[in-house]
């Protein structure tokens, strides 16, 4: 048995290739779920699939309050986007329009690229609704924006709105 494979089985496996190999199998997951889902349902499917990343959207948002501290600002619902950009391997660029708006640009989203390969953009029914529940779900006061769409030549460009 090769030292890679032993430690492996053995459980040594460096958090930084956990991390990769974690995030490689939601990727695939987030791209397979609609894939399957609108090939047997159709639109219904890609409805459901909606409807499970609005919940986990909710849910993450709820969690990162607590867990994180984040209060119900502008501010704090940017930094949520943040933290699941990290965890996602997403690079994320911030664009302050005003006190009461920003908006994000992603050079690089992995998510994207996994559609990208599969030839169909999923982002409404997985990645949008995902992200709509996590900023909102922070700060009720603040309400997401599709700028730009993603196409099959640029990500997307989103906005966060606060309303006092």
């Amino acid at each position: 048995m090769g030292i890679t494979k032993t430690a492996a089985v053995k459980g040594l496996i460096p958090a930084g290739n956990k991390v990769k190999e974690l995030r490689g199998n939601l990727n695939r997951l987030m791209t397979e779920m609609p894939t399957v889902l609108e090939d047997r349902f159709g639109q219904a499917g890609l409805d459901a699939v909606a409807e499970i990343f609005r919940n986990l959207g909710a849910q993450d948002a709820a969690t990162m309050k607590t867990r994180l501290g984040l209060g119900d600002t502008l501010r704090d619902s940017l930094d949520a986007w943040k933290v699941v950009g990290n965890v996602m391997g997403a690079k994320m660029v911030p664009k302050w329009v005003s006190e009461t708006r920003v908006e994000t640009n992603h050079p690089y989203c992995p998510q994207y690229e996994e559609f990208m390969k599969q030839g169909k953009l999923y982002c409404d029914s997985v990645c949008l609704p995902y992200v709509r529940a996590i900023a909102e779900g922070v700060s009720p006061k603040v309400k997401m924006e599709v700028v730009r769409a993603a196409n099959k030549e640029a990500t997307c460009i989103k906005a966060l709105v606060y309303s006092p």
